[in-house]
């Protein structure tokens, strides 16, 4: 009994001193009080060479609660597996390519460095962010977006670290390795997400920190009493050392944190990055949904449709005089129109002191200041602006989006982008619309673009020609009416939005998903998440629940049951590792019902 008492039972002994120092005491106090006191007597009583003793008694007590520990760490390990495999996304090794060694050389990743080129072959992790350079593949990307079917990659498409090669050889140019790279700033998100403790988890902490000095009193006081009313000091001992046991709180203690633990991993597994845990109870509040336009609700690739000169031109010319304004702008439309000029061998033209401005670029040709952006942005130089715009009568076409260019201060030329509307998104609206949200599409793109993708979508408020700053004020004011707001968009520009809504949602556009002006990022760049997510909030929230309930109800009958003198230490050390057990498993089924759940 000794050796169980003070081997097996060491580390439950000093964590309990260590508790109790910090003035955090918890179930390891209770067990050491517990066990420590039959002990003790029982060392007292065999001294005195009395028969009554409960050696017994303390090493039970110490034995049941290690297996119960081990139990209980298997189930937790159980669900924290799941999230383990997001931390071994990034390979140890890398296979560069260099003059010497043009079929790559395998190297410690802290070998590679920017601009270096690595090569991937079949069934290999892609160690890096980079740009392929040569090679055609198929890549899973499952790891980060939740989506197994592979993407067909070519010259000049991106590849991520953490995704897997499929089939193929390719060669990519080094962009981001490491804690920059798309699975290092995933993996660091979560570890975020993961260390940083709810409010409902400090209100348990903080009941915790009353809770066991109170269970201490208690199992004091119910010794005393019955010692008082004529029951032998040992029998008055055992009734004080199973009210000590039966109140453990570690059932609370791993309520809330195993569920974090299994929500954030099973939202990462279906594509949904979660920066914070409260965004699962959050979005559960939501009445009112905000959807930027571009790149949310459509897809986002922009290509040059058409160029309609204003006046007499040559289409070439006001080509390259676009895509040498444009150039080292990172805007869609901006890419859109260099990419469309190297297609057509259009060199870009000599534009100096090019300068980018809310909604649109300026810069210098020569004597002539040249102007392209939105219609606001042309608005604001051209008076006759919206004269000479109706007049062009423009199709109204929820695929099209139009930027205008100015020379000399008079409009010269429209350029028009197809941008797809995104097949997800009517289902998505549709589903939002029957349950009774108050829909909105704002756009910084112009009113007649923004209303007509939001006819073609059922959304029947829509506002164009907004800035960053215009649709914050928006869901602001949507805020101040009384709605629960969340914010759906991509890119810088719906950052401010983002962070002023009560739930920022943030659909992944291929570049950093570590903004903090959000709470969930899409991984899928697909917004239809925000259903996956929203189902898996309301199973994570019912757990919670659940396990806080059993617990209180748990604390609730079982105190005042020990009190009573029904029970002994041992069955009490049993009810209480059965009710942390009973949180621990049934976190585990949440993590097995909607792990299994084909999104």
């Amino acid at each position: 009994a000794a050796v169980v008492f003070v081997y097996g039972g060491a580390p439950i002994h000093r964590k309990a001193l260590s508790g109790m120092r910090m003035g955090a005491p918890g179930m390891e106090t209770l067990i050491t009080l517990g066990a420590g006191s039959a002990f003790a007597y029982s060392l007292y009583n065999f001294f005195q060479g009395s028969i009554h003793l409960y050696f017994d008694t303390a090493a039970m007590l110490i034995t049941l609660v290690l297996i119960g520990k081990a139990v209980e760490q298997w189930t937790r390990d159980r669900v924290q597996a799941r999230i383990s495999s997001f931390f071994d996304l990034l390979p140890q090794k890398v296979r560069i390519c260099s003059r010497q060694y043009p079929e790559g050389r395998f190297a410690g990743m802290e070998a590679l460095g920017t601009g270096d080129i690595f090569r991937v072959l079949p069934d290999e992790t892609i160690p890096a962010d980079g740009r392929i350079v040569s090679g055609t593949g198929r890549v899973n990307e499952s790891a980060l977006t939740g989506e197994a079917r592979p993407v067909a990659k070519r010259e000049g498409d991106t590849v991520s670290s953490g995704t897997r090669l499929v089939s193929g050889d390719l060669q990519a140019k080094t962009t981001a390795k490491g804690p920059d790279s798309m699975a290092g700033q995933l993996i660091s998100i979560m570890e975020d997400a993961l260390a940083k403790k709810t409010g409902i988890e400090d209100a348990a902490d903080h009941v915790l920190r009353y809770f066991v000095p109170a269970v201490v009193l208690l199992a004091a006081g119910t010794g005393a009493v019955w010692f008082a009313s004529g029951l032998e000091f040992r029998d008055a001992l055992i009734r004080g050392v199973t009210v000590l046991v039966i109140s453990c709180p570690c059932a609370l203690g791993v309520a809330i944190p195993l569920a974090r633990v299994a929500g954030i991993s099973l939202a990462g597994e279906k594509g949904v990055l979660v920066h914070d845990f409260t965004a699962f109870e959050r979005i559960r509040r939501v009445n009112a949904a905000v959807f930027d336009k571009t790149g949310t609700l459509t897809q986002g690739n922009w290509r040059l449709a058409d160029i309609l000169p204003v006046a007499e031109g040559d289409t070439d010319r006001l080509l390259s005089i676009a895509a040498g304004l444009e150039k080292k702008s990172a805007h869609r439309a901006a890419e859109a129109i260099v990419q469309a000029a190297a297609a057509r061998g259009i060199a870009p033209a000599a534009v100096s002191d090019a300068a980018a401005e809310e909604n649109g670029i300026c810069g210098n040709m020569g004597q002539e200041r040249v102007r392209i952006g939105s219609a606001a942005f042309m608005a604001a130089e051209i008076e006759e602006f919206r004269q000479r715009l109706e007049s062009l009568q423009l199709t109204e076409r929820p695929d099209l989006s139009y930027v205008y260019m100015s020379v000399s201060g008079r409009l010269a030329a429209v350029f028009c982008f197809g941008d797809p509307l995104r097949a997800s998104g009517k289902p998505l609206i549709r589903d939002l619309q029957q349950r009774g949200l108050k829909l909105t599409l704002v756009s910084g793109d112009s009113g007649h673009a923004t209303c007509a993708v939001g006819r073609t979508l059922g959304i029947e408020e829509c506002r164009g020609d907004l800035l960053p700053k215009d649709k914050a004020e928006f869901v602001d004011a949507l805020k101040k009416q009384g709605y629960y707001t969340a914010m759906v968009g991509d890119g810088v520009n719906d950052a401010p939005a983002l962070a002023a809504a009560d739930l920022g949602i943030a659909v992944h556009n291929g570049t950093n998903i570590g903004t903090k002006a959000s709470a969930v990022t899409l991984m899928g760049n697909d917004p239809d998440r925000i259903r996956d997510f929203e189902h898996l909030a309301g199973q994570v929230a019912r757990t919670v629940h659940q396990n806080l309930w059993f617990t209180f109800f748990y604390n609730a009958v079982a105190i005042p049951v020990a009190m009573s003198g029904l029970l002994n230490p041992l069955v009490a050390v049993g009810a209480m590792m059965l009710s942390s057990l009973s949180v621990t498993g049934n976190t585990l089924l949440l993590s097995r019902r909607e792990g299994g759940r084909k999104t």
